[in-house]
């Protein structure tokens, strides 16, 4: 069985999916897969503003969704996980990333600290730019060797839907 984690961009293009109810059974019921939850990812999706109906109810089908799919699969936030990220922050910046840790990264790299730290196989994310950058993903790699940890395996998007449709 493959212990997952989504990142927030994940559950936007799920929603954007005209099968998403055969989707969302799909994972559900995949007996290879167990998607996990994580308090910031809920956070940054109840983030979402709620300036027109139509983002509200975006928001609430976001919110629902995750919900449905983590169901009873929560991992919880911790300092260790933020010290982590931290870390990969550091290693990040002397490797030439230009994100800033506190505006743009936080999130992504306590997702993958997240991941490591309670030994997930698999992290899904369409986000090349930050989370799954090469620059990051060397800094995920070179500070997981020295605490001595697993890095998971980073997916898009496109290789998750292929694997839904498939079951």
């Amino acid at each position: 069985m493959k212990r997952v984690i989504f990142d927030t961009n994940i559950y936007g293009h799920l929603l954007q999916e005209k099968d998403i109810e055969k989707l969302q059974k799909a994972i559900r019921e995949n007996k290879e897969l167990t998607v996990y939850g994580y308090t910031p990812i809920r956070k940054e999706i109840r983030a979402i503003p709620k300036i027109t109906q139509l983002s509200r109810k975006t928001r609430n089908a976001l919110l629902a969704l995750y919900d449905q799919i983590t169901s009873d699969h929560f991992l919880q936030d911790s300092e260790q996980i933020s010290n982590l990220a931290e870390c990969y922050s550091k290693r990040y910046k002397e490797l030439g990333g230009t994100y800033s840790f506190e505006t743009n990264i936080k999130i992504d790299f306590m997702v993958v600290a997240c991941a490591s730290i309670y030994g997930l196989d698999i992290v899904y994310s369409n986000d090349s730019r930050t989370l799954v950058s090469k620059i990051a993903v060397m800094a995920y790699g070179g500070v997981n060797t020295t605490v001595k940890l697993r890095t998971p395996c980073f997916y898009d998007y496109k290789k998750l839907i292929n694997q839904l449709r498939m079951v």
